[in-house]
């Protein structure tokens, strides 16, 4: 198996692997072999040495608190201060499918009144909460598939995030475009009525 010999280039990549242990046994040992023969990236890899050993001396221990500390600091999200206004048009909702159906089966009769009522309402009240956890449930993956898909596609090149960029500033343009037009076409109309 013919293998190509990796350029100065690559060497010097697996100069800043190597401390990580990102180097396969091949690339560890054919860069021990460049450096025998390279001075400059011998002299690169005194700097990255010392470099390393230097931040490794500056480091400060973190308590066993921290996390809870800085997450506790943070300002609350926007979907975690939730008012009690935010889930009435929710709860109103549920009130009058549970009073619809009250009212559905209690005008039924006396045929349905005999076919167990308490367990047509336990069951719309579970086909009510297994929509609203299936509704959340699809809610949030939504916003989260949304997020990795943006991710994604934004995150594979310097280029992706550019034509994003231009993108909203295209739709920007569009949007001042036509509110002043509308308000030019406003002006004119209140300017030919006097």
């Amino acid at each position: 198996m013919n293998m190509k010999q990796p350029d100065h280039t690559t060497f010097r990549e697996w100069l800043y692997l190597e401390p990580d242990g990102e180097l396969k046994a091949g690339e560890r040992s054919s860069l021990q072999q460049h450096l025998a023969a390279c001075a400059s990236c011998r002299q690169e890899r005194r700097e990255l040495v010392a470099f390393n050993e230097m931040v490794d001396e500056s480091k400060i221990a973190v308590g066993q608190d921290f996390t809870v500390e800085v997450m506790t600091g943070l300002p609350a999200t926007g979907w975690e201060t939730r008012s009690p206004r935010t889930w009435l048009a929710a709860v109103v909702a549920v009130l009058l499918l549970g009073i619809g159906s009250a009212l559905l089966i209690g005008g039924a009769g006396q045929e349905a009144m005999s076919a167990v009522p308490i367990a047509a309402a336990a069951a719309v009240w579970e086909l009510l909460s297994s929509s609203a956890l299936a509704g959340a449930g699809m809610l949030a993956a939504s916003w989260k598939g949304l997020g990795i898909a943006f991710q994604d596609v934004l995150g594979q090149s310097v280029w992706n995030i550019v034509a994003f960029g231009v993108l909203i500033l295209c739709l920007d343009l569009l949007l001042l475009r036509y509110l002043v037009r509308r308000r030019t076409a406003d002006a004119k109309s209140d300017h030919n009525q006097t």
